[in-house]
């Protein structure tokens, strides 16, 4: 019963917060075309040659504008309609604009105050509706047959599943106030949707902010900070619609051998780097947009998939990963740099055969040592049988091992930071 309330309140705020809006709106528009006719009357030749000069005068004149033609364009010298005799009218208008300015001073006040109570209203509901969602996942996870002889106990993902780059992200985003809609993108982002609009909004954020491309990862990051499971729409459908509406561009990336497997990516379209900036929010290059602008990702969609699958697999396990890092004074290009605690690697994610000089240059950057990862075990088992021909050891992993369990896509969920990424260490 109190979320109805809720609702009825939060529907209540808005109409009002609509109602005034217009009703302040209406005012400034009315005001601003009485002073336009006062204007006309008393200095009708001053306005005339101030738009000769400029024609959008004066339609974007701020008060303190108007004030200032008024003072110059009527100092009692005989412009047209203005008189010495007039100085008691002069007075009036001076009054009457300062009266104006405080009663659209006011109209603001109260708007700003009608605003706040709605966030206020909002972020409860939010929260209710966060809360009924996790009692609902909780509910869902429970096995369907009784008497079963093991219950799954589906647990719902923590800040501690994140590495320490996103769980600052998400530490970020939950204490986020959630802005406002530009009104050039309201009806791309659909404020009266309440909750799902909050959802956009941090999804935008965690892209535009961290980098993040990956759907897998951002549902992680987002059902984190809004307490319930990646597997539902809840995530997923607002980011659908942002593709829709023009402020995301998604792509479903694939490889067919030796393995098969597909990533969901996103990135900001031009009209989405602009509504982040509108919001005043940095805007940095995510990883697909680094591997299209870097390493050819386009035309080498395979090997695309295979170093943000990496890299994505590597924080899901409790590392941080910077995608194509860059490397000064030599000649390697590594794919990927992996850190944890003092342990720190710079990757070869390789789906065919390494050459000798790719080795050595890696080796250079890791201390004497390789890091790699290959497509499947058999693609691990030639790359390291090749590095330990150079005299080389090192750490090796493969897609398929970090994938896959008994052929079988594993549950992102039970992934943790306490699995290793490397299968092998020589």
């Amino acid at each position: 019963m109190s979320e109805v309330y809720r609702e009825r309140a939060l529907a209540d705020l808005i109409a009002a917060e609509r109602d005034l809006r217009e009703s302040a709106e209406r005012l400034a528009r009315d005001y601003r075309a009485l002073v336009l006719e006062l204007a006309q009357r008393l200095a009708g030749e001053a306005l005339e040659a101030r738009r000769r000069e400029d024609p959008s005068v004066p339609q974007g004149w701020t008060p303190a504008e108007w004030r200032a033609f008024f003072l110059t364009a009527l100092p009692g010298t005989g412009q047209s309609g203005w008189t010495a005799s007039n100085n008691g009218h002069h007075a009036a208008l001076e009054r009457k604009i300062e009266q104006l300015e405080k009663e659209v001073a006011g109209l603001r006040e109260r708007l700003n105050q009608a605003q706040m109570a709605l966030t206020r209203v909002e972020r409860e509901r939010d929260h209710a509706q966060r809360e009924a969602e996790r009692w609902k996942a909780k509910a869902e996870e429970k096995p369907k047959a009784q008497g079963s002889e093991t219950a799954v106990q589906r647990r719902l993902p923590t800040l501690d599943d994140l590495p320490d780059l996103y769980r600052t992200l998400a530490r970020d985003l939950e204490q986020m106030i959630i802005p406002q809609a530009p009104g050039r993108f309201e009806q791309a982002l659909r404020p009266e949707d309440g909750i799902r609009y909050r959802r956009k909004v941090l999804i935008l954020k965690a892209i535009s902010a961290m980098g993040l491309c990956a759907r897998l990862e951002i549902d992680r990051v987002i059902s984190v900070v809004e307490g319930i499971s990646p597997r539902t729409n809840s995530v997923r459908r607002p980011a659908e619609e942002l593709v829709e509406s023009g402020l995301l561009i998604g792509d479903s990336l694939r490889i067919e051998h030796p393995i098969t497997t597909g990533l969901a990516v996103y990135r900001l379209s031009e009209d989405g780097r602009a509504l982040c900036r509108e919001w005043g929010w940095a805007v940095v290059e995510n990883e697909w947009e680094r591997v299209l602008r870097l390493h050819q990702g386009e035309a080498q969609e395979a090997h695309t998939v295979m170093i943000l699958a990496f890299a994505l697999h590597a924080r899901l396990r409790g590392w941080n990963a910077v995608v194509l890092p860059e490397v000064e004074g030599t000649n390697a290009a590594p794919d990927v740099l992996v850190e944890r605690g003092e342990e720190r690697w710079y990757v070869e994610v390789e789906r065919g055969d390494g050459s000798r000089r790719k080795w050595k240059n890696l080796a250079g950057l890791n201390g004497g040592q390789v890091a790699l990862c290959a497509a499947d075990g058999m693609g691990r088992a030639r790359l390291v049988r090749d590095c330990k021909a150079e005299g080389l050891s090192g750490v090796a992993t493969d897609l398929e091992g970090l994938i896959f369990e008994d052929g079988a896509p594993r549950d992102l969920v039970e992934i943790t930071p306490s699995e290793p990424l490397w299968i092998e260490r020589w």
